[in-house]
């Protein structure tokens, strides 16, 4: 049997169904939203702590290795200034006027070696820190020094035909003390295997020589040619 319902009339459940619309699944719709984002805020804020949680883990760790680094810094800083206030005051070779009155200062911490004759070399000069370990030509010295009875000319020589190989550079140079002494700086490769620098300064017919066998003690190599002093 079909029943014709007039769309001007009601319609009646007479099972008592309530039937979902849009209005009753709104709140739910709008309770799920808020669990979700509930449980979306819980997650980030958890990430975010764990992650803040590894930063300063990170943080403090870097903190401590640049602590360490700065300490170790400052410890050999205060080791090298105490090293550098133990060689003074420096101590003074002082030669004969026979040979120029030759005189220069070293650290008071170097141990030094030398001999001195009439002719040929007249002074062999070795200096170094603590020990002289031999003389072994492997050990590379922080001072030599030398007085020749050689002329000027001939040991200038010996150095520019270094130069001529291109294993030193040679400059002027006059001294602090003797302005009036004209003579010559190399720096490089002074001797087979030794990096440093030497000076060459005339004195009459001999030669006063000096030069370091390392770059490692050019600074107070430095030093000690500002001291030297001689008649020229």
């Amino acid at each position: 049997m079909i029943v014709l319902m007039n769309p001007n009339q009601d319609f009646h459940n007479p099972q008592g169904v309530v039937l979902p619309t849009h209005q009753s699944r709104g709140p739910l719709i709008v309770a799920i939203l808020m669990t979700v984002a509930f449980i979306a805020a819980a997650s980030f804020g958890v990430w975010a702590f764990i992650g803040m949680q590894d930063n300063q883990s990170n943080l403090d760790t870097k903190i401590e290795a640049a602590s360490e680094v700065a300490v170790q810094k400052s410890e050999s800083a205060k080791e090298v200034e105490f090293a550098e206030r133990e060689k003074e005051p420096f101590k003074t070779y002082s030669g004969t006027a026979t040979f120029g009155s030759l005189s220069f200062s070293y650290p008071k911490t170097w141990s030094i070696y030398l001999e001195e004759k009439t002719s040929g070399t007249i002074l062999d000069f070795f200096g170094h820190p603590n020990v002289i370990a031999g003389f072994a030509k492997e050990n590379n010295f922080a001072l030599r020094a030398q007085i020749l009875a050689a002329s000027y000319d001939s040991e200038v020589e010996k150095i520019q035909k270094l130069a001529e190989k291109g294993k030193v550079t040679i400059t002027a140079f006059r001294l602090v003390n003797v302005p009036d002494a004209l003579g010559i700086r190399a720096v490089g490769e002074i001797a087979t295997d030794k990096q440093g620098v030497m000076i060459l300064l005339p004195q009459r017919d001999k030669t006063f020589k000096f030069w370091t066998e390392s770059a490692e003690f050019a600074p107070d190599f430095e030093k000690v040619a500002a001291s030297i002093n001689f008649i020229p």
